[in-house]
């Protein structure tokens, strides 16, 4: 009896865990698709965040996207700097920070 109640809380919590994943998972656009997304939440300008990124890493932009997480919007960007390493960088996209 004690084995199949163990069984049965085990597999409510695995329950709960796979309810509860996809909602804290971000929700991410590509670079190409965000625009409409911008506008209508006020982020700043992509093209601007896209150039700072260049400026502050002084590398390429390998991949570039908009993610959504419960109502916060972050740039995330990888980028291959000069000396060949890849950095990742999230920017918070209300207000441009680091």
């Amino acid at each position: 009896m004690r084995l199949l109640t163990t069984r049965a809380a085990s597999w409510a919590l695995v329950a709960a865990i796979l309810m509860i994943a996809p909602q804290a998972m971000a929700e991410c656009l590509p670079w190409k698709k965000a625009g409409p997304l911008i506008a209508k939440n006020g982020l700043v300008p992509a093209n601007q965040v896209y150039e700072t990124v260049l400026a502050r890493t002084g590398g390429k932009i390998l991949h570039a996207s908009l993610c959504e997480n419960n109502g916060r919007f972050v740039y995330k960007f990888s980028v291959l700097g000069p000396k060949g390493d890849v950095t990742n960088h999230n920017i918070d996209a209300r207000t441009g920070q680091f």
